[in-house]
């Protein structure tokens, strides 16, 4: 017998994504046990969309609003039945057979979580990463190539929160899902499917159950948030770490002195953008020489991030162990 699914969707401010996702939802060969939306969006609009077109959708709003995702996750999960729980982005319209396909492997009990493959749209991409699939590299950095199609089901480190499931029984059992990872919210995902691996289950990925993302803008964009989104891919990701393996594991310190590492690509890449010459040979504008070391902002953004995940893993791991979440 086949488990009972619920469907989360967690949204901020996209509307027309939501309406697409929940139609293509409506289409799936079968059906889940219940959808769930859960809205952190203050205005009402969301909302009103799915009261007014999409009635027999359970619906929840989030006062904590922007940056809150797994809070937003944890809200829902807290009030689905299914024996699995799935997690589809508001901008990723899950194919007519995908349901099908991600639960088929919770065939074996070993199994604790699966997901599936994003379609971006981009040719070839099914080609890429495919022995990088969702990696937890020695260096503590984690891979992705989740449009790659390997076919067959591989296992994996981690899932992408895009289209990504969980077995009930195991996600309760480490006390649902942590929040503390705020601003464009990277790594939450990853933090779910690390706890569970340090448990000894078993996380899946099969390219058979499909996803069209479609990367529906963020609130903000341009330059700013290109910083601050480097700000938090760095913070986080230490905080990951941190949280699941300790401040001792050598896998946090090699994580930092990658980051520090890293930083060398910016400061050659203004050291080019200063030259007289571009690589065809053609002359360099002054106005491009003189802004060249803007670029080198990107590396303070992810310097000062890393150095931020310090103190925010210390308040995490300490919340952590005061509300039993710690992993073990």
């Amino acid at each position: 017998m086949s488990p009972t699914v619920s469907v989360v969707v967690v949204t901020y401010g996209r509307p027309e994504s939501v309406r697409a996702c929940l139609e293509h939802l409506e289409r799936l060969d079968t059906p889940p046990l219940e959808v769930v939306v859960v809205d952190s969006t203050p205005a009402d609009t969301t909302r009103r969309l799915v009261r007014e077109e999409f009635p027999d959708v359970r619906l929840l709003h989030s006062t904590l609003g922007r940056g809150t995702t797994p809070e937003s996750r944890q809200m829902g999960f807290a009030v689905t039945r299914g024996d699995v729980v799935a997690f589809v982005d508001d901008d990723a319209y899950a194919a007519p057979d995908w349901l099908d396909e991600l639960i088929a492997p919770y065939a074996d009990p070993d199994v604790v979580a699966v997901g599936g493959r994003a379609d971006n749209g981009i040719p070839g991409e099914e080609h890429e990463g495919l022995d990088r699939i969702g990696r937890l590299l020695p260096d503590g950095r984690l891979t992705g190539s989740f449009a790659a199609d390997p076919g067959r089901v591989v296992e994996v480190d981690h899932l992408l929160g895009a289209n990504m499931s969980f077995r009930r029984s195991a996600l309760d059992a480490i006390g649902g899902i942590r929040g503390n990872y705020p601003g464009t919210c990277l790594c939450e995902e990853s933090d779910i499917s690390l706890r569970l691996r340090a448990t000894g289950g078993r996380l899946l990925y099969t390219p058979r159950a499909v996803v069209r993302h479609m990367a529906a803008p963020y609130g903000i964009g341009g330059k700013r948030f290109d910083r601050r989104y480097l700000y938090y891919a760095r913070r986080n990701h230490l905080v990951m770490l941190v949280r699941n393996f300790g401040w001792r594991d050598p896998i946090v310190r090699r994580y930092a002195r990658t980051t520090v590492r890293d930083q060398r690509d910016y400061l050659r890449t203004t050291a080019r953008r200063l030259g007289p010459t571009k690589s065809d040979g053609t002359r360099r504008s002054l106005r491009k020489r003189v802004t060249a070391p803007v670029v080198l902002t990107r590396a303070v953004a992810e310097l000062v991030g890393l150095a931020a995940g310090v103190p925010a893993a210390v308040r995490a791991t300490r919340q952590d162990r005061a509300e039993g979440l710690a992993t073990p």
